[in-house]
């Protein structure tokens, strides 16, 4: 395998850059964010309703696969403050803007540390279940094909905890955090690979419990500018002041070192597919001595779930 065919390097990890001032209209992202709702929760924008995501965190996207979806959020995912940090620290000749979304949070615990889902050539959670891409990230099988992808979080927020850490030098290491109030500021990080996670939003009497907000769940707002989450019939379950969820507008992009490497990407020579995936994780098995049976339907067979679970699991923080 040529070094062009291999865009991310196995135990490189590129360094957190951050941004004081993240967006040149700050004023003009808070609109968008105000005309993207009614929000969904996390577990509907996604349409799984059974994996486990936090009901009291909502979402909307500006971007999907290179293209914005939200009209007038076009320039911001352009953004070249963004672009600039993502060549400084992935050392990379080529940005590709990628998606943009934003999360709104309500008072709740603290996230569980974690790593966002990674991007591997040819293989997407369209490809198999987002399940079985965490494992493939988490087990180092896969550096190979995978993409190096630059995680931009801007915040929006001057409420009561909602910090965000992370954990730069690995997990073995002291994490860092940002904590409001901050407004506009950014971190730049490698969030596929690096360990992260937010901070309990509010204080603890004002949290929102496991499994308090329904899946059809909508969080509006009202022209008096407080936040209303909303049932499936659009009874409201409750109201919040503005200032009481956490703002936070995510960015990624894909980042080659070299037009090179961009290059072998848009090829698709070397592509992962079903077959090959299952290939490399029945191999690895198999040297470990790890009994299994052989997946019958990726979507649905939980013995093959629980099985690459426990045999690739994150790392203890």
């Amino acid at each position: 395998m040529s070094d062009q065919k291999i865009i991310r390097p196995a135990a490189m990890m590129a360094p957190p850059v951050k941004l004081e001032q993240a967006f040149d209209e700050p004023d003009r992202v808070l609109d968008l964010i105000q005309q993207g709702a009614p929000y969904k929760t996390l577990a509907a924008v996604h349409k799984k309703p059974n994996e486990g995501m936090t009901e009291a965190w909502f979402r909307n996207f500006w971007a999907l696969g290179g293209k914005t979806v939200f009209k007038g959020a076009e320039s911001l995912f352009y953004n070249p403050r963004f672009i600039a940090a993502a060549r400084q620290s992935y050392q990379a000749e080529v940005i590709r803007p990628v998606t943009m979304m934003t999360n709104l949070n309500l008072p709740g615990p603290a996230l569980t540390q974690h790593l966002d889902l990674p991007f591997f050539r040819g293989m997407t959670n369209r490809q198999v279940p987002s399940w079985m891409l965490e494992p493939m990230g988490y087990c180092g099988l896969f550096h190979e094909w995978a993409i190096p992808v630059a995680s931009a979080i801007t915040w929006f927020y001057e409420g009561e905890g909602g910090e965000f850490e992370y954990w730069p030098d690995g997990v073995a290491a002291p994490s860092r955090t940002e904590r409001p109030q901050y407004s506009n500021q950014c971190v730049l990080a490698d969030n596929e690979y690096m360990y992260h996670r937010v901070g309990a939003v509010g204080a603890p009497e004002e949290f929102w419990g496991e499994r308090s907000v329904p899946y059809e769940a909508t969080l509006a707002l009202s022209p008096e500018r407080s936040w209303a989450v909303r049932g499936g019939n659009d009874e409201v379950l409750a109201t919040l002041p503005y200032g009481k969820v956490r703002l936070s507008v995510l960015w990624k992009a894909y980042c080659f070192r070299t037009q090179q490497m961009a290059d072998a990407y848009d090829d698709h020579d070397n592509d992962l597919t079903v077959e090959r995936v299952l290939d490399i994780f029945y191999a690895d098995l198999r040297r470990r001595n790890i009994s299994f049976a052989e997946p019958s339907d990726l979507a649905t067979d939980l013995a093959w779930k629980q099985t690459l679970l426990s045999a690739y699991p994150p790392a203890n923080v």
